[in-house]
C-alpha cells in the first residue's frame, strides 16, 4: 500500500512539473530576429575608400619581354668592268703637251647610270728610251686636261700603263689624247681605252 502511495505522489509531483515547464515556456516573449537594415555610406566615407585604393601601389611587372629580332637583307653589290676604244695612234717630240690626230673619240658618263670609276689605259713608249714619255686625255668640249689621266714610261719597249681614277665630267663630251717627252726622244702612243667600273 506505501509503494502503491509513493508511486502516485511521484507520478502527481511528475505532473505539475510537466504543466509548469509549458506554461513557463508559453508565457515567455517570442525573441523576433533584428530586422536588417542596408544602411548607405556617407560621402565622407566613400571619399576615404576611393583615396585609400588610389594609394594602393600598382604592381611593377619584372618580366622581360623578349625584343623581336630584325632581320636586315643587305643587298651585295657586284662590280664588272667594261671598255670603250680610244681611237688612233700617235707620236709627238714636243716638250709641251701636243694633241695626236685620230684619237678623238666621244664618251658621255650618263649612259652609265651604275658608274663607279673609270681609268685611261694605252700601250706607249720612249722611241729611244733615253728620257721620259707623257701620255693624257684631254677634254676638248670643257677645254681642259681630264683631272688623274697622265701616264709616263722611260722604257723603250712598248709598256701597258694605267692611269689614275679620272674625272670625267658629265654629259656627252668630246675626248683626244695628247702626248709630250722631256727629251729628244719621241713619245709614242700605239693604243689605248678607258676601263670603265660598275657596280650593280
Amino acid at each position: 500500500m506505501d509503494k502503491i502511495l509513493k508511486v502516485a505522489v511521484f507520478v502527481i509531483f511528475l505532473n505539475i512539473l510537466v504543466v509548469n515547464y509549458f506554461l513557463f515556456f508559453k508565457t515567455q516573449p517570442v525573441k523576433s530576429e533584428p530586422k536588417q537594415t542596408t544602411e548607405t555610406c556617407p560621402s565622407v566615407c566613400t571619399n576615404i575608400i576611393q583615396d585609400s585604393i588610389a594609394k594602393i601601389p600598382t604592381p611593377v611587372c619584372s618580366c622581360s619581354v623578349p625584343t623581336p629580332q630584325v632581320i636586315s637583307k643587305t643587298k651585295t653589290l657586284s662590280k664588272s668592268v667594261s671598255f670603250v676604244t680610244v681611237p688612233g695612234s700617235g707620236s709627238s717630240l714636243s716638250n709641251s703637251w701636243a694633241n695626236l690626230p685620230g684619237t678623238e673619240f666621244n664618251f658621255n658618263p650618263n649612259d652609265y647610270p651604275s658608274l663607279k670609276e673609270a681609268y685611261f689605259e694605252a700601250n706607249m713608249k720612249l722611241l729611244n728610251g733615253n728620257g721620259q714619255a707623257f701620255l693624257r686625255l684631254f677634254d676638248v668640249t670643257a677645254g681642259i686636261e681630264v683631272w688623274g689621266s697622265e701616264i709616263q714610261t722611260n722604257k723603250q719597249d712598248s709598256t701597258f700603263m694605267t692611269s689614275a681614277k679620272l674625272t670625267l665630267r658629265s654629259d656627252n663630251h668630246l675626248y683626244r689624247v695628247q702626248a709630250k717627252s722631256l727629251t729628244a726622244d719621241t713619245a709614242v702612243f700605239n693604243s689605248g681605252r678607258l676601263k670603265l667600273i660598275t657596280e650593280n
